[in-house]
Formats: C-alpha cells, sequence, structure tokens
C-alpha cells in the first residue's frame, strides 16, 4: 500500500514539473510570436522631391575643346644667345611689344661693313653713270658697277632683316603665358618662348553626327559649361560649320564663337556643349540622383500615402484552460492605418539639363520621387521623408 502511494506521489510530482516546464515553454513560444506578430519596423528614412513641370530648349550635347581666335606659341627665326628678355610670365601685351632681344652684335657689325661698301658701290655708280652718257666707258663696264650696287643693298637688307628677326616681338595683343627662356640661354630656330593668347573673343570647337546637319546653321544659339566654373552656364553662337563630313567618324566640325569679356574662360578648357535645336518645351524632370540604373530599365521610386495592410498582434492567448492578456504584461504597439509607401515605376528618360533629366513616360509633374536612399528600398517599404542632408535613416 505504501509503495503504491509513493508510486502515486512520485507521478503526480512529476505531471506537475513537466506539465509546468511543458507550459512554460509553450507560453514562451506563444509570447515570442505574439511580439514578432505585433513587430512594426521603422519606416526607412529618404530624401524625396515633387517631380517638376519644366520649360526646356530641344538640345544637342556635344563635347568640345575651347580655342582662342589668335593663339600661338612664340618661337625664334633664327637661332642666338638670349640678351634681354622684356616681359614676365602671365603679363598682357599690345601687339608689337618687344619680348625677347637676342644678340645681334655680329649682324650689327656686318650692317655697318655693308653700308660701307653700299655707299662705294653708289658712289662708283654716280660716276660711272656720268661717264657712261658720254661714251667714256664699256657698257659691260657700267653693268658691273650697277650690278656691285645692287648687290650691296641687297647684303644690307638682308642683315637689317635677321636683326629684325633677332628682336622679337608680340604679333598680336593678349595674354602671356609662362616663359620657358632665361637670359643667357641660347636658342635655336624654332624653339619655343612663351605663349601668347588673345582671350577675348574664343572658339569651341566640337563634333556632331551627320544626322544633325541640315539643322544646324551660322548664328544659332550654343550653351556651354566648364569644369573650372561647375554649373554655370555661358552662351556662345555657331560661326562656322565645316564643308565636309569626316568620312571616318561620319561626323562634322562645328565651331562657335563666344566673347569673353571677363577672361574668365581660357584655351584648352573640356567644354560641354548643348546646341539649341528647338525653343521652350515643356517637360516632366526629376534629380538626377533619383534614377536608378539597371539592365532591366530605368527606374524612380515614386512616395505616395496608402492603407497599410499590417497584421494586427494578438493580445490574448490560451493557456491550461486559462485566458491570458498579453496587453497587460507588455504594452503592444498599434499599427498605423496610413503612412508613405514608395512604389518602383520604370521611366523612359529623356534630355538631360544641369542636375536634371527629363521624363518623357512613368512619373508626372507633381508626384514625389526618392532622391537619396533607394539602397534600402523595395516595392512596398514604409518610409518616411528627411530634411536634405540628414543622417536619420541613411
Amino acid at each position: 500500500m505504501k509503495k503504491f502511494m509513493y508510486t502515486a506521489i512520485t507521478l503526480l510530482t512529476l505531471s506537475i514539473v513537466f506539465g509546468a516546464v511543458f507550459g512554460w515553454i509553450e507560453f514562451r513560444d506563444r509570447m515570442v510570436d505574439s511580439f514578432v506578430a505585433a513587430y512594426i519596423p521603422p519606416p526607412v528614412g529618404v530624401e524625396a522631391e515633387p517631380a517638376r513641370d519644366d520649360h526646356w530648349d530641344t538640345t544637342l550635347s556635344a563635347v568640345g575643346t575651347v580655342k582662342a581666335v589668335n593663339g600661338v606659341d612664340i618661337t625664334t627665326e633664327v637661332g642666338g644667345l638670349v640678351k634681354e628678355i622684356y616681359f614676365a610670365s602671365g603679363q598682357n601685351v599690345e601687339e608689337g611689344d618687344v619680348l625677347i632681344q637676342l644678340d645681334d652684335d655680329v649682324e650689327q657689325a656686318n650692317l655697318k661693313s655693308f653700308k660701307a661698301q653700299y655707299r662705294l658701290a653708289k658712289i662708283n655708280y654716280d660716276r660711272d653713270s656720268r661717264l657712261m652718257r658720254s661714251n667714256a666707258i664699256s657698257r659691260t663696264a657700267f653693268d658691273k658697277v650697277e650690278a656691285q650696287l645692287a648687290d650691296m643693298k641687297a647684303q644690307v637688307e638682308r642683315t637689317q632683316a635677321i636683326i629684325a628677326q633677332k628682336k622679337i616681338k608680340a604679333p598680336f595683343a593678349g595674354r602671356l603665358g609662362i616663359r620657358q627662356v632665361n637670359v643667357g640661354e641660347f636658342v635655336n630656330s624654332g624653339d619655343k618662348i612663351v605663349t601668347l593668347q588673345a582671350l577675348d573673343e574664343l572658339l569651341i570647337n566640337f563634333n556632331v553626327p551627320e544626322y544633325y546637319t541640315p539643322k544646324l546653321f551660322v548664328g544659332q544659339k550654343l550653351r556651354f559649361t566648364v569644369t573650372a566654373f561647375g554649373r554655370r552656364v555661358f552662351e556662345a553662337a555657331i560661326s562656322s560649320i565645316d564643308a565636309k563630313v569626316d568620312e571616318t567618324t561620319r561626323n562634322i566640325q562645328v565651331q562657335g564663337s563666344f566673347l569673353n569679356d571677363l577672361g574668365t574662360v581660357v584655351p584648352g578648357m573640356f567644354a560641354n556643349v548643348n546646341v539649341v535645336l528647338d525653343e521652350q518645351k515643356s517637360v516632366t524632370t526629376v534629380p538626377q540622383t533619383s534614377v536608378s540604373y539597371s539592365l532591366y530599365g530605368d527606374s524612380v521610386f515614386v512616395v505616395s500615402e496608402q492603407e497599410l495592410n499590417l497584421k494586427k498582434p494578438d493580445t490574448t492567448i490560451e493557456l491550461l484552460g486559462m485566458t491570458i492578456d498579453l496587453s497587460s504584461i507588455h504594452k503592444m504597439e498599434t499599427p498605423p492605418e496610413r503612412g508613405l509607401v514608395v512604389s518602383r515605376r520604370y521611366v523612359k528618360l529623356g534630355a538631360r539639363q544641369g542636375d536634371r533629366v527629363a521624363i518623357e513616360e512613368g512619373v508626372a509633374a507633381g508626384e514625389l520621387v526618392v532622391t537619396a536612399g533607394q539602397l534600402k528600398l523595395n516595392n512596398g517599404t514604409r518610409v518616411e521623408v528627411i530634411a536634405p542632408g540628414s543622417e536619420d535613416g541613411l
């Protein structure tokens, strides 16, 4: 009897212990499931702005190079030793200003000798000319004297020309670059001394496909930007169109002219050129940062307010025949009924101007598009629009 009582108590005790353990495990799992079901992920922080209805010109984009109407690397025609330098690097000069004086002492001495010989030849010519009129000398003797006079005159002019070549002058007004020679240095014919660029008027050389040739004309408006001045736009006009299409590239060269009144743009700069084909066309535009590019197509994320289909948490569970209210144990968050949600839209892109791109299909003006934070987004992701530059959520 005692053995039976002992066994019954043991079994009852084990039942209570195991019941409590398994009850706790079930309670824990139900609690975890309820908390997971009740969890509402926070919205992703993104930057966004509405698509704009802009008026853009229809343009043809190209890349070109800025050149000066008058620009040259000044070199020497003859070799010699640099005797004097009359300019400083970066100086503005006028046409005819002397830049370099090469040593011309030998040529100056030769000039004196040739002038003396020329004067003697002139005296002989004048005397024999009088004798010739009276037939006192032969025609052959007079021809020799006349030839000597002409030869001495040519020697004088040749020496004067060499002396002039050793005085190097500015061929036109402009700004000098950095000098490449020093006093006492020997320079050979053709050696570069300094660059000279006239900056008051510049040219923009660029190429466009032959397809656009009928749409181009002299005087046509164009705009260009250079990297040094960021988004600043310069106005210019087409001044010349090449007479033939390049047979290799099938492009035609076009040249624009630009009045560089402030002298800010310098030759050699890389230019992004936009030729205006048609003016003032209404387009829907978005920032270029809002467009995601992929093999499947270009897309943007559009933000809209929608009803949220979030699962409401079950605040009660049944455990061992008892009903337990979880809201009394843990404060449950009630899911919002409406909120901001993103949806991916595939779009057809048009022209670009500055930091904006035209949308031909897919987005209407006024719709809110995400401009930063797209990497964390998928269709249906809850979002919160934050101020530009904020780090919250990004």
